[in-house]
């Protein structure tokens, strides 16, 4: 079961300190809040945990830490901000928000018992109060840009068709062609035998396919070893480089309607009909339009997002104890 700390940890998760987490060294003050350093190692810790959990490389994952902490101290004050602006403009979020949020997450991931779900807590490192509050953060933090921040529906089809005519050619296809295939797959052996005899096969289907009449999908259906056999042997669209060298380069070089092969692989012998010869173009505005909301929508939000926060930021009363955070 996937961690629930690999969502939560994106999520907001200061939180206003006890009489008792004053005692000890502020890190950052925002206001009236703060974040102190058992606060802050705790959030930098569920950062690494994220990072391990990714697999990366070494290397990457030495960047990607160095990022993060690097990184840390400003997302807190962003944090501390938004909790601050929620405040004044009286945004608040109810125990019945935060139910149904947990009921979503626990969809989004198939938790369908209290065991699994206490169980993946377990195994993030959280409390459920931990996971709740967290939550909370989340959902005020996306009630404050819902009402401040611009909504990517907003965006009209003139603003949309204006970013398609500069940045079209990013949307390029390549070129394309449509096939069904017949495999005949190698045999797991040495034997010379029973190589020889697919070899064979292969060869019998090939020539049987480019006989007048034969229907090739019902053909590659009764014959074909390969899984597209369920489909008359279609593959669907396939992008030039895609395939292995040689039948790539057959593909790309015979017109619609022709039959190549037996061409043989490291563990098959491939009979490929080519339906059709797609070139590289340009998809219409219409057909890429969502897509291009989603990409534009993202880009202004971040753009908003920074000039939101350095706007809060000029007005706020912001203290960072650099001696208090934690180095290395």
């Amino acid at each position: 079961m996937k961690k629930i700390i690999l969502i939560l940890v994106l999520a907001l998760s200061t939180f206003s300190a006890s009489a008792a987490q004053i005692l000890e060294g502020i890190v950052v003050r925002v206001g009236d809040r703060i974040i102190t350093r058992t606060q802050y190692e705790r959030r930098l810790r569920d950062l690494y945990a994220e990072i391990a959990a990714a697999g990366r490389p070494e290397q990457a994952a030495a960047e990607a830490r160095e990022t993060a902490r690097k990184n840390l101290v400003n997302e807190l004050i962003s944090e501390l901000l938004i909790k601050d602006r929620a405040d004044r403009l009286g945004l608040t979020v109810t125990d019945n928000e935060v139910k149904d949020a947990v009921t979503r997450l626990k969809q989004q991931y198939g938790i369908t018992t209290e065991e699994q779900f206490n169980s993946s807590l377990q195994q993030s490192g959280l409390t459920r109060a931990e996971m709740e509050t967290r939550l909370r953060d989340t959902l005020i933090t996306n009630k404050v840009f819902s009402r401040e921040l611009r909504n990517r529906n907003e965006l009209t089809d003139p603003e949309l068709r204006d970013r398609y005519n500069r940045e079209k050619e990013q949307y390029r296809l390549p070129e394309r062609a449509h096939l069904r295939e017949i495999v005949v797959l190698k045999p797991d052996t040495t034997d010379a035998a029973k190589l020889a005899e697919a070899r064979q096969r292969a060869t019998d289907l090939g020539e049987a396919v480019r006989k007048p009449g034969t229907d090739f999908s019902n053909l590659a259906s009764t014959m074909s070893e390969s899984s597209t056999r369920e489909k008359g042997g279609d593959l669907g669209e396939v992008a030039k480089g895609d395939l292995v060298s040689e039948l790539d380069k057959a593909v790309f070089a015979a017109p619609s309607g022709s039959i190549i092969g037996p061409i043989e692989s490291k563990s098959a012998w491939h009979i490929v009909r080519v339906e059709q010869r797609l070139p590289s173009e340009v998809p219409a505005f219409e057909s890429i339009k969502d897509q291009l909301r989603k990409n534009a929508s993202e880009e202004t939000f971040q753009r908003d997002y920074k000039t939101y926060i350095e706007n809060l930021r000029k007005d706020a009363f912001i203290q960072i104890n650099d001696e208090m955070i934690p180095k290395g």
